[in-house]
């Protein structure tokens, strides 16, 4: 009775121990992995080692080879009529949003926070569902899409200016307004009435005073109005 006795309480103490051993293994996987992930969510705020970034931080479009003044713009070029689908005078940009989070990582990277809060102006075609998110989730404000099936859109986003015309001249689009603390503005212009002098560079979008300075730019390629209808055939 007592071998019995000895033998039971043996085996308990085995499984204890082994118990012991399975929960500290456990603990230092957890550790390990929850190190990991801090170190994966590092990778996303900021580059490895100090160093310097030009802006942007990453591969931007060429200016058109050929461009003139805003004022040239402004008074020698073709005014194009545009529609405001959004207007909030008192919209105030968030210094952070919740999904730049180092959790979600996607739009985390610190440089490129910089960049995007450097600008006022923003361009966009609603052609690419993927980088029409990228597009909202960066520049942090969300925008209804009208999609026009037969004549594309340029979306054109103005924060902390009042739009008052667009003009055009060859591979310049020049939005004039008022510069104000607060705001937002969305207008959208169709591409048609563009007509670049080069539809194989890109598009120079200026934001300008009414005086003729630059306020902000954005580069876009340049879309031709049947984009939608090509896809189709």
């Amino acid at each position: 009775m007592c071998n019995v006795k000895k033998i039971t309480l043996c085996m308990i103490s085995l499984i204890l121990i082994n118990l012991s051993i399975v929960a500290s293994f456990d603990a230092k996987e957890s550790s390990r992995l929850n190190i990991k992930g801090l170190e994966n969510r590092l990778k996303s705020l900021e580059p490895i080692k100090p160093q310097t970034i030009a802006d942007p931080p990453f591969p931007e479009l060429s200016p058109p080879s050929k461009f003139v003044t805003l004022s040239q713009v402004i008074e020698n070029g073709n005014t194009i009529p545009y529609e405001a689908i959004v207007n909030n005078p008192g919209y105030k940009r968030p210094a952070y949003e919740e999904y730049w989070h180092s959790s979600i990582g996607r739009w985390s990277y610190v440089p490129t926070r910089i960049h995007y809060a450097l600008h006022r102006l923003f361009t966009n075609y609603d052609i690419a569902l993927s980088e029409w998110y990228d597009f909202e989730q960066n520049m942090g404000f969300t925008i209804p899409m009208c999609q026009n099936k037969t004549d594309l859109d340029l979306y054109i986003v103005a924060f902390q200016t009042d739009i008052t015309a667009v003009y055009t001249l060859g591979n310049q689009v020049v939005v004039v307004g008022n510069p104000r603390r607060t705001g937002v503005q969305v207008i959208t212009i169709k591409t048609s009435a563009i007509h670049p002098s080069n539809t194989e560079e890109s598009l120079l979008v200026q934001l300008s005073t009414q005086a003729g300075e630059e306020i902000d730019y954005a580069l876009i390629s340049y879309i031709s109005p049947d984009f939608r209808l090509k896809q189709k055939e």
